[in-house]
């Protein structure tokens, strides 16, 4: 029984299927554009000035007590941002980059460590099209605090490395203001020494 109900409604619809009618109709409007993914915009940059230090939104990660560059997107994205502004300004023709510690461990390591840390940024830039003639590194250790040292957010914040115009142009900052700073010396970064 319930195989003659089955073929009864197949056949019913195969019947009122061939009475059905299709109609076309070409539409006069246009097909929608596909929409574009907004590229983000990027960051303004105003010219650097001799001695001015360059302020990146972040910090570069090191691996604790090493000088190796954490691969992270926030710190790929900080470096990629100083290759930027290197290659958007080749009127800056010296970059100062300084490493900084906090005061965890002995004054000859934290030199160390910072002096090996800028270098390993100015190797990253050197890799991504940067001339390594334009660039010096220099290292403080924890002579230069932002904040006393007496708690581990404070620590973090004086672990950093900064960017400074050394010359412009061929034309060099005064002389007083870099004296500390070397060719071939370096420092910090802001994560654990």
């Amino acid at each position: 029984m319930m195989k003659k109900l089955a073929l009864g409604v197949v056949l019913a619809m195969t019947v009122v299927g061939c009475k059905a009618q299709v109609r076309v109709q070409a539409s006069t409007k246009p097909a929608p554009e596909p929409e574009k993914v907004a590229e983000p915009a990027p960051l303004p940059v105003d010219e650097p000035k001799a001695g001015e230090q360059i302020v990146l939104p972040e910090q570069i990660e090191f691996e604790v007590d090493e000088a190796r560059i954490k691969q992270t997107p926030k710190t790929l994205e900080t470096l990629q941002k100083l290759a930027e502004i290197m290659k958007a300004n080749p009127n800056v023709t010296k970059l100062r980059i300084e490493g900084h510690t906090d005061n965890t461990g002995s004054a000859r390591h934290n030199e160390k460590l910072s002096r090996a840390r800028a270098d390993a940024v100015a190797k990253w830039l050197v890799q991504h099209d940067v001339a390594e003639g334009r660039l010096l590194t220099a290292g403080f250790g924890a002579k230069r605090p932002i904040v006393p040292n007496d708690t581990q957010d404070h620590r973090a914040t004086n672990r950093r490395t900064e960017y400074y115009v050394e010359e412009l142009d061929g034309k060099k900052v005064d002389a007083g203001a870099v004296a500390t700073a070397k060719p071939g010396t370096s420092s910090g970064g802001r994560t654990a020494n």
